[in-house]
């Protein structure tokens, strides 16, 4: 009978154990299990709570503000220090890592939960519900890499778990103190200056701000006027133009080089300050670059159009030229466009300040790129429709066209707009997308000869042999002709009330002179049967009231 109870017994205690097995598991998950924890420092006192993220994280700020940095070191998990040298570590190790937590990281306190678990309740992160061990306090950059500040729950044996920083942030605090803690500069001021002033900074930082941006307005106002100086005396006009072109990105390079070296490496600055030079830095570079790249871009289309104007760059001779000369303009569309984006990325990717934001983009960029791109759809419809005109070369800058009635030439390709210059000086501008979507005549596309023709009326007693004789005549002597006599041709078209309609065609080599030369055409042939008429004493022009040239329209060239 003892032997069937002890059985029940050992089967009730089996059946416990397995119940309990998967909850002793997930408890130990939420925990860093360890053996031992600072055997080498006294007992905490009660002024060290370690039990939440976030009362830790205001435990070790408040203790080493207050300089009690032996009770500070009970934060940091010391463990890889032998026992004997704890007592003496850790307090160091305190006060280095509360100068980086100031001057290098800012603190996101709604991350740092008042639970022991860390455990999200709100939102739908993936992380909402599930208990944490590790909590992510800020990420600085040591040695080319990038390592974590964090915070970990730990238990020993049976005790209650406890936040502390990890172990592998305190083997990281000697180096990052020695990158990011205070400058000798800074360790040769007086006590007083480097007492909490307001806003997380000191009162060297609001005593030496001031002067660190008057040494950077110095620093750039000479490299500014030393350029130009440098470029004015310049034998050749060559390198005068390149110094020019990187005169502001050169500028604006020193200036965050100056700005960088100042706020850390001569003074480092604290996190509040760090937050906002960190990312002004970094924008300086980014368009330092992309206006180097502008400006180089700029320098290659003024060294390939010189000093012609746009008008004259329609002219056969230029046609490889324009080409270029468009895409090298589409280019510099892209280094824009690139740009922006990199530098972006760069700003967003680089600071802390941008870290949850770069985060939250991250994940919702499904929604936030549709939002964007239906609210940038004609202005990014546009980009793509310049883009397209560059590839395609539909029309090149110094390209003339017939557009709209206007005769233009392609002035400008613009992100979102086209500008012409109307033959009569004056300014077209038209939005890409109608641009591309609008039926235009461009005169200097493959073939560059064009014919021109004029029609005027004549009394039906002229004689039109005379008039081809000397149409043919006068084109065998006119240099803008092809020369090609097939091409040049005089008939009679139609007939009404006021006399015969008389065509007159002839090939024009440049379309550029297309225009000229059709006038001038009109001109001799108007006043050649003048001289007919004094000649045979008929009329042949028809009067005031009686008729008026077929081709007389709008007074803009065709």
């Amino acid at each position: 009978m003892s032997r069937v109870m002890l059985t029940h017994h050992a089967i009730l205690r089996l059946t416990l154990v397995l119940l309990l097995l998967p909850f002793q598991a997930a408890a130990q998950d939420d925990v860093f299990p360890l053996d031992q924890l600072n055997v080498g420092l006294t007992n905490p006192g009660p002024q060290v709570d370690r039990d939440t993220p976030q009362a830790a994280m205001e435990s070790f700020i408040d203790l080493t503000d207050a300089g009690d940095l032996d009770a500070a070191a009970h934060l940091l998990d010391l463990n890889d220090i032998p026992v004997q040298a704890q007592a003496q570590a850790g307090p160091l190790l305190a006060r280095q890592l509360a100068s980086v937590i100031d001057r290098k990281i800012v603190v996101d306190w709604k991350d740092l939960l008042e639970r022991p678990d860390a455990m999200v309740t709100t939102g739908d992160g993936p992380m909402v519900g599930q208990p944490q061990k590790s909590v992510l306090i800020g990420y600085l950059e040591k040695n080319d890499r990038i390592v974590a500040v964090r915070l970990n729950r730990v238990q020993v044996g049976e005790d209650d778990p406890v936040w502390v920083f990890s172990r592998d942030t305190v083997d990281n605090i000697p180096a990052l103190y020695s990158l990011y803690g205070p400058s000798q500069l800074e360790q040769m001021l007086p006590d007083p200056l480097r007492h909490p002033a307001f806003w997380g900074m000191q009162w060297w930082e609001v005593i030496g701000l001031p002067l660190i941006a008057l040494v950077t307005g110095l620093v750039t106002l000479l490299t500014w006027r030393g350029t130009n100086l440098i470029a004015r005396h310049q034998p050749s006009a060559l390198v005068s133009e390149l110094l020019r072109a990187t005169r502001m990105p050169l500028t604006l390079a020193i200036l965050a080089f100056t700005l960088s070296v100042t706020t850390a490496q001569v003074l480092v600055v604290s996190g509040i300050v760090d937050a906002i030079t960190a990312p002004l830095i970094v924008i300086l570079f980014v368009v330092a670059a992309m206006i180097l790249a502008i400006n180089v871009i700029d320098a290659v289309l003024q060294r390939m159009t010189g000093t012609r104007d746009v008008e004259e760059l329609a002219s056969p001779e230029f046609g490889d030229q324009r080409a270029r000369a468009t895409t090298i303009a589409a280019l510099r569309r892209m280094a824009i466009v690139l740009a922006i984006i990199v530098g972006a990325g760069l700003v967003l990717t680089s600071t802390q300040t941008f870290s949850g934001a770069g985060l939250s983009v991250l994940a919702s960029a499904g929604g936030i790129a549709l939002v964007l791109g239906f609210a940038a759809r004609e202005v990014l419809g546009n980009i793509m429709a310049s883009m397209q005109i560059s590839l395609n070369r539909s029309a090149k800058v110094g390209d003339q066209l017939i557009y709209d009635g206007n005769l233009c030439t392609v002035e400008r390709i613009h992100f979102t707009f086209v500008q012409l210059k109307v033959w009569d000086d004056t300014r077209l501008i038209v939005p890409v997308s109608k641009f591309v979507s609008d039926a235009f005549i461009n005169r200097s596309t493959k073939t560059y000869g064009m014919i021109r023709h004029a029609t005027l009326i004549f009394a039906p007693r002229i004689d039109v042999g005379r008039l081809r004789d000397h149409f043919h005549d006068w084109c065998a002597q006119d240099d803008r002709v092809d020369g090609d006599p097939d091409d040049i041709d005089c008939v009679v078209t139609d007939q009404g009330d006021s006399g015969i309609h008389v065509r007159f065609d002839a090939p024009v080599k440049d379309p550029t002179e297309g225009w000229n030369f059709e006038c001038d055409m009109r001109e001799e042939l108007i006043r050649f049967a003048a001289t007919l008429e004094d000649e045979d004493g008929t009329e042949y022009l028809p009067h005031m009231g009686s008729g008026t040239a077929a081709d007389a329209g709008p007074g803009a060239p065709g």
